[in-house]
């Protein structure tokens, strides 16, 4: 296969383990916030452990969709492919790191999505207003449901922080009503972006599919 059905597979890869990986996340949270759920400690490390594919999903969709519009010749970034590689490959790796417990680069982390979900809105609006961006309307959304994305996942940071303080504090001196309260009620405020990325992940995946016939 030549290199843009190499970079268009990858695409629908990373497409599936982030959409599988985002159920499966949503799953053991309703699981970990259940008081009377035993091994709530060891289901959030899990849950943890599964999360961290959804969130490298982020910049390896990134990178993959553009470059294979770019080899399919959708686009023409030129020589800004290869840069645009070496981003999402450092994107990738800050994200593994955070992961790891490097806390130090979660600011830096945050403020590149924020600067990457402002320039997502841009083009996405940009193409569909003209052909400055984007040569294409349908190219155009992509982007749109890939600024919604990751501006839902950072309002979902905010909301989860409460989360992280309550929980940890019921592991180490158990839980009480207010505790638990604290949980459900940052796990109930994530759920709607939830929804509005898998929302707008699925209207991605069926642009992708039959957006060239548009």
């Amino acid at each position: 296969m030549a290199l843009a059905e190499w970079l268009l597979v990858l695409h629908v890869v990373v497409f599936a383990v982030w959409f599988g990986t985002d159920l499966a996340t949503f799953t053991l949270s309703r699981r970990v916030v259940n008081p009377e759920q035993s091994s709530r400690a060891v289901l959030a490390a899990a849950m943890m452990s599964v999360e961290i594919f959804a969130r490298l999903c982020l910049p390896l969709a990134l990178g993959t969709g553009v470059l294979a519009a770019e080899e399919r010749g959708w686009i023409d970034i030129g020589s800004w492919a290869v840069v645009l590689g070496v981003v999402c490959a450092a994107w990738s790796g800050a994200v593994w790191s955070i992961h790891r417990g490097h806390d130090v680069i979660v600011q830096p982390d945050l403020i590149v999505r924020s600067l990457v979900a402002v320039a997502a809105w841009v083009v996405g609006v940009g193409s569909l207003v003209g052909d400055s961006f984007l040569p294409t309307s349908w190219l155009g959304v992509k982007m749109l449901c890939f600024a919604l994305i990751v501006s839902c996942g950072i309002a979902i940071r905010f909301q989860l922080r409460p989360f992280g303080r309550a929980f940890a504090e019921i592991v180490a001196t158990g839980s009480t009503p207010e505790l638990e309260s604290e949980v459900s009620r940052a796990i109930r405020r994530a759920q709607p972006f939830v929804l509005l990325i898998w929302a707008s992940l699925l209207v991605a995946a069926t642009l992708g599919v039959a957006g060239p016939t548009l």
